[in-house]
């Protein structure tokens, strides 16, 4: 039982105390926490082209026809399949199909590395080529590999010598998707290393 005049709750004291350990774990944790959203976006950016590649080549397969998957730093827009401009360094991607060597293209897909909340600006893509053509058994047209790197300079170099997690997509001769690690420190028994 309180006695009369009594009154629970914090003191003045009690509450400065408990905002200045509150305040101290938010500090030591932010720099934490922006290295994490940065190199969640990297990995959002690198699953945007890998979906755009496996797209391209699902549709190859059930047009039993060529389709490019196609690298552009043009505006992703209606009428982009026709006047894009590839690029190996290209953030955005479209997936076009042909349908007779006179038509115009077809738009089955287009992104922006930016979509979503995506990738931040300092983003850099570099791939071994600006197209990737699937044939109509879901190979690569030209029967060569690709690769297209994805990294965050500003954030530092990639692990192992820095803190950013980078990531490659790669393409096989044979038309398989990967997604990849390219830490050479990463063990022989993981799946994810390039």
């Amino acid at each position: 039982m309180l006695s009369p005049g009594h009154q629970e709750g914090f003191s003045i004291i009690e509450l400065s105390v408990a905002l200045t350990v509150v305040a101290v774990l938010l500090t030591l944790g932010v720099p934490s926490l922006s290295g994490y959203i940065q190199n969640a976006r990297l990995g959002g950016a690198a699953k945007s082209f890998y979906t755009g590649l496996q797209i391209a080549r699902a549709e190859a397969v059930k047009r039993n026809s060529e389709v490019e998957f196609v690298m552009t730093n043009s505006d992703v827009a209606s009428g982009i399949e026709n006047a894009l401009v590839a690029d190996a360094q290209g953030r955005n991607w479209v997936v076009r199909a042909r349908p007779s060597a006179s038509a115009p293209y077809e738009l089955i897909e287009a992104k922006s590395i930016f979509e979503g909340g995506g990738a931040s600006p300092v983003v850099t893509v570099a791939a071994s080529a600006a197209l990737v053509s699937f044939n109509a058994l879901g190979g690569s047209f030209t029967g060569v590999g690709q690769t297209i790197v994805l990294e965050n300079p500003a954030m530092g170099q990639c692990v192992p010598l820095g803190p950013v997690r980078c990531w490659n997509v790669v393409v096989s001769p044979g038309g398989q998707v990967r997604l990849c690690n390219p830490d050479p420190a990463a063990s022989a028994s993981d799946t994810r290393k390039c």
